[in-house]
């Protein structure tokens, strides 16, 4: 809000700071209609556009699928039970919807997923492990309704919000990446390289693996989340960014396993989903 305000003084323009570009008006790209025109699209671009759909399906069902493995966690103690083919049924009907409307598609939303289990956790501290449990979710869906009636209520907004500097937005979704990292076990065997093995709990990769293997894991891991920084870098080729992460499920379903066994993987953080 601090920075926003800034931005607004008149001496404080000649830093040029970007901000939001939103129109001043509800209204859809380019002032068209609010129904997609299907039947002016020619028969050879419908045929061209099924690739990039399927690529599309692909990752909606792995983003979806992914946040809501993560959600259902064990270690946050979820009463409710899981309906992930209902989900499913449930976000092909919206994105139907929407894809006819031409309005922007609905995802998992895995850092805001998490972290609003987290914001309605009970937590406390375990003394053996001096580690943060959870002992109970409080469960509703009023919480969730009213988040996305008050990002729906933003669009009365529309005048203000294009103040907001850009640096404040990534800022927020830094904050949320950063916060949603905590007790992560690829970046704690990432510091925990760092440290003296004998300063470690005895149930930590370093002490049951050993450095070099725990040392070898992390390293595919953090050359294969490069590679698909580097993919992603490249306009051009992202949009078969779903593909990249089919292969990282290769890798870790047939490649790892030929050099780790269930009990290592156990032991890293990251067993085998059943």
């Amino acid at each position: 809000l601090t920075f926003t305000l800034l931005n607004l003084l008149p001496w404080f323009k000649k830093f040029h700071v970007p901000t939001l570009t939103v129109p001043d008006t509800f209204q859809l790209a380019g002032g068209r209609s609010f129904l997609v025109g299907l039947t002016d699209i020619p028969n050879n671009c419908r045929m061209l556009c099924a690739l990039p759909a399927l690529l599309l399906t692909a990752l909606f069902f792995m983003d979806q699928n992914i946040s809501v493995r993560l959600v259902n966690s064990p270690d946050n103690k979820l009463k409710k039970g899981s309906a992930y083919n209902l989900d499913l049924v449930a976000l092909g009907v919206i994105t139907g919807v929407l894809s006819i409307f031409g309005l922007p598609w609905m995802c998992g939303a895995t850092v805001q997923s998490m972290n609003h289990v987290r914001a309605m956790s009970e937590t406390r501290l375990n003394k053996e492990t001096n580690e943060i449990e959870i002992e109970r979710v409080t469960e509703t869906r009023l919480t969730g309704f009213i988040i996305h009636a008050m990002l729906a209520s933003t669009v009365m907004l529309l005048p203000l919000i294009k103040t907001i500097p850009i640096p404040v937005v990534s800022g927020v979704f830094l904050f949320l990446g950063r916060k949603l990292m905590t007790g992560n076990s690829f970046l704690q065997r990432i510091t925990d390289a760092f440290a003296e093995r004998r300063r470690l709990p005895d149930n930590n990769p370093l002490n049951l693996l050993g450095r070099k293997k725990t040392l070898i894991y992390t390293g595919v891991q953090v050359l294969c989340l490069l590679g698909l920084f580097g993919f992603k870098q490249i306009s051009s080729i992202t949009i078969f960014f779903p593909a990249m992460i089919g292969v990282l499920m290769s890798i870790r379903a047939f490649l790892l396993p030929k050099f780790f066994s269930e009990d290592d993987f156990d032991a890293l953080g990251d067993p085998t989903p059943v």
